[in-house]
C-alpha cells in the first residue's frame, strides 16, 4: 500500500493540542466520579428505582460521552496512517455523535418532567401504569435524532467539516437550518421541561379542597424540596451545557468559542453524578450506611477491655511486693 495515496496520519496539531489537554483531564476526572456513582448504583439496591431510569439514562449518555472523547483522543494520539475511507467514517462518527448524545439529553430530561408531572397530578405510577409508554418514549428519543442527523447529510443541508490534525464537526450550511436545528435541539426541549417543571410546582402548591393541616404541611414541605432539586440541577445544567448546543450551528469546536463550550459542556458531565446524588436523599442514605457501619466499628475497637494478667502467690505477697517497690 503507498501510504502517500491510500492513507493519512491522523495526529493532534500543536494548537488543537492546547484546546484538547484541559478537556482531556477533566475526563479523567469525570470518570473517576461516574464509576464512583455507578460503584453506588451496583451494590445498593435502594437507589435501583424504576422512577429513575430518565436520570438514569441521562448519566449513560454522560458515559457514552466520555467513551467517545477517549476513543478519537487515542486515536489521534497513536499518529496510525488511516486509510481514507476508513478515515471519513470516523470523522462523521466524531462529528455526529459528540452532537446526537447532547441533543438526546434535553429529550431525555423532558421526559423525565413529563413524568413527574402526571405523577404528582395524577397521583399514580407512571412508570407502572404506562410500560409501554415509557418504552416506546425511549425508542422515539435514541432512534428520531439519529435519523434527522442522517437527513440532514443526506439531504446537503450539513456538511462535515474536517479540518487537517483537528477533530471533526458537522456544521448546517445556512441560516435557516440553523434556527431549525437550534429550534429543534434546544428551544424546543427546554421550553417545554421548564412548562412542566412549573406546572408540577404549580399542582403542589394548591392546596384547594385539602382540609388536613397535616397534609397541606407534607405538601409544602415536599414543594420547597422540589423546588431545591429542581433549580438547582436545572440551573447547573442550562448553564452548563446550553453553550455547546447554541454555539454549535454557528462555530467551529476549534474555535474559541467552540472550546469554551466544549471545556463548560465536560465540566457539566464531571458535576452530573455529584448533583443527582447531592439531591436525592436514597444516595445520602446509602452512602450514610458504610460511613456509620466504620464508625460503629471505630467505637468498638477504642472500647476493647484490656486484658488483666493475674499474678500466681498469695495476695498478701503481691501488696506487700507493690507497696515495697513504691
Amino acid at each position: 500500500m503507498n501510504n502517500k495515496t491510500d492513507c493519512e496520519i491522523v495526529i493532534w496539531s500543536q494548537q488543537a493540542t492546547k484546546i484538547v489537554k484541559p478537556i482531556f483531564y477533566i475526563c479523567i476526572l469525570a470518570t473517576i466520579v461516574h464509576l464512583l456513582f455507578w460503584i453506588q448504583f451496583i451494590i445498593y439496591p435502594t437507589v435501583r428505582q424504576r422512577s429513575m431510569q430518565w436520570l438514569y439514562a441521562y448519566l449513560v449518555t454522560d458515559l457514552l460521552l466520555l467513551t467517545r472523547f477517549f476513543v478519537f483522543y487515542a486515536y489521534r494520539w497513536w499518529s496510525m496512517c488511516v486509510p481514507y475511507f476508513l478515515r471519513t467514517i470516523m470523522c462523521y462518527c466524531e462529528a455526529i455523535f459528540d452532537n446526537y448524545l447532547n441533543l438526546i439529553q434535553s429529550y431525555i430530561l423532558l421526559a423525565l418532567n413529563i413524568c413527574r408531572y402526571l405523577q404528582i397530578v395524577y397521583n399514580h405510577n407512571v412508570y407502572a401504569l404506562n410500560h409501554r409508554c415509557i418504552i416506546i418514549a425511549h425508542i422515539l428519543i435514541y432512534f428520531l435524532p439519529l435519523i434527522s442527523h442522517i437527513i440532514l447529510i443526506k439531504g446537503g443541508w450539513s456538511n462535515l467539516d474536517d479540518p487537517k490534525d483537528d477533530a471533526c464537526d458537522l456544521l448546517p450550511t445556512s441560516l435557516s437550518i440553523r434556527l431549525v436545528f437550534l429550534l429543534f435541539s434546544y428551544v424546543i426541549p427546554v421550553t417545554l421541561a421548564l412548562i412542566f417543571l412549573l406546572l408540577s410546582l404549580s399542582h403542589i402548591h394548591n392546596t384547594d379542597g385539602i382540609q388536613t393541616q397535616q397534609i397541606v404541611d407534607a405538601r409544602l414541605k415536599y414543594h420547597r424540596q422540589l423546588i431545591i432539586q429542581s433549580s438547582v440541577f436545572y440551573s447547573v445544567w442550562l448553564i452548563l451545557w446550553s453553550p455547546h448546543l447554541l454555539v454549535f450551528p454557528f462555530y467551529h469546536k476549534s474555535t474559541t468559542i467552540g472550546s469554551i463550550a466544549q471545556i463548560l459542556n465536560y465540566i457539566n458531565i464531571t458535576v452530573d453524578p455529584i448533583v443527582i446524588a447531592a439531591l436525592d436523599i436514597r444516595f445520602l442514605h446509602s452512602w450514610t450506611w458504610p460511613g456509620n457501619f466504620i464508625d460503629r466499628r471505630t467505637r468498638r475497637q477504642r472500647s476493647v477491655p484490656v486484658p488483666v494478667i493475674m499474678l500466681s502467690g498469695p495476695s498478701d505477697e503481691i501488696i506487700e511486693h507493690s507497696s515495697n517497690s513504691m
